[in-house]
């Protein structure tokens, strides 16, 4: 650790502040100033203090030695114990503020506990995995918590998962951040200064042709063939699998002789969808019409089974694809735009806030188009 004094960093005036530099380590360094901005000529350089004898200048340097002895005893005693300080812990210990002792950790599982009964259930496992993530890696105080903090995390994520997927970590943890942030537990969220690496996310749907594979399939036992009009229902609705193991006959309704479904999502309960039922869906309800239990109309399978199924769909059909059941809401969205409904309806039957999201189907429908005429040699009409 170095204390360096400059005077250089002029202002429009032509004046510059005295300032203290700390550095913390070879990347990290702080700024502090005794409150002293003067002209150059005014500056002893290598006395590092303001020139005369003027009261005025030697109040400057009283500030200016004060700030000092302050900076060399708070570095001194962090050597002699040997630590390395983060910028919170230097900037709390300067101020003498006292340390907040509830880690972390502690925090976003007494926030989680909190939230627990307005969350889904997808939502809790979602952020609980977060919390068990980081459980694994270390306790994390308050005081450590700076941009340096999410580079290490960050190369935690890594070591325990693809890049693809820390970035809903990071946001998990951003949402927690801020709520500290609000509470006066940490001075800035370090997200500000943190940008989450970006992953390329490859979105997977299904043609028509490799629909009608699976459609006209017939399986030897009634587990693949539930597991295959669970997948059809969702390709024709773009409903997410919490929504479709929740769906009762009670949110089927029919208005001017059309069968929707009208519920909202199970993550986001405060708006109401309307989900057009094709008559393929109905169809499909219409075979399980009696064997939902608890007014379900779907026998219960967690996603993971159904995906691992859905797999040896794939195999059986002969479809080079990792088929799960976010893969049918993903080819419902593009074939609907394909097809030529408007990007505000599909928004609203995907259930998003907004057409941003959609957007996204709309970029890999436009892409498909431009890489079929390529391959088509297809140049004007």
């Amino acid at each position: 650790m170095r204390i360096i004094l400059h005077h250089n960093r002029k202002n429009q005036s032509g004046k510059a502040p005295v300032q203290f530099q700390i550095y913390l380590n070879r990347s990290e360094r702080m700024y502090f100033s005794p409150g002293v901005i003067i002209e150059s000529k005014y500056w002893d350089a290598k006395a590092n203090q303001v020139k005369g004898t003027h009261p005025e200048a030697q109040l400057m340097n009283l500030k200016i030695e004060s700030l000092r002895t302050k900076l060399v005893s708070l570095v001194k005693k962090y050597v002699e114990a040997g630590i390395t300080p983060s910028k919170a812990m230097f900037k709390r210990d300067f101020e003498g503020k006292k340390e907040y002792t509830e880690t972390l950790n502690e925090y976003i599982e007494k926030q989680l506990k909190h939230d627990m009964p307005g969350l889904a259930y997808s939502t809790y496992k979602q952020h609980n995995g977060v919390l068990t993530n980081l459980n694994k890696w270390k306790s994390v105080l308050f005081s450590d918590i700076d941009s340096d903090f999410l580079k290490q995390y960050h190369n935690h994520l890594l070591s325990t998962m693809k890049q693809s997927s820390t970035s809903k970590n990071h946001k998990v943890l951003s949402k927690y951040l801020k709520r500290a942030l609000a509470a006066k537990l940490i001075d800035e969220n370090p997200y500000n200064n943190f940008k989450i690496p970006a992953c390329a996310r490859r979105m997977i749907f299904l043609t028509e042709e490799e629909i009608n594979k699976i459609r006209e399939k017939e399986f030897s036992t009634a587990r693949m063939n539930v597991v295959k009009d669970i997948f059809l229902f969702l390709c024709n609705t773009g409903m997410e699998y919490s929504d479709v193991m929740a769906l009762k006959h009670e949110d089927i309704v029919i208005n001017e002789g059309n069968h929707f479904i009208i519920k909202p999502r199970v993550k986001v309960s405060t708006e109401m969808q309307a989900i057009p039922l094709m008559n393929e869906a109905l169809e499909i309800i219409q075979k399980y019409s009696d064997k939902g239990k608890q007014g379900l109309i779907f026998p219960r399978r967690s996603n993971q089974r159904l995906n691992t199924y859905l797999k040896e769909i794939a195999d059986v059909c002969g479809i080079d694809k990792p088929i799960t059941t976010i893969v049918a809401r993903h080819t419902f969205a593009t074939l609907m735009l394909t097809r030529g409904l408007p990007l505000e309806t599909v928004s609203h039957i995907l259930g998003h806030s907004n057409t941003k999201t959609t957007r996204n189907y709309a970029k890999l429908v436009t892409t498909k188009i431009t890489n079929d005429l390529k391959r088509m040699n297809i140049e004007k009409i």
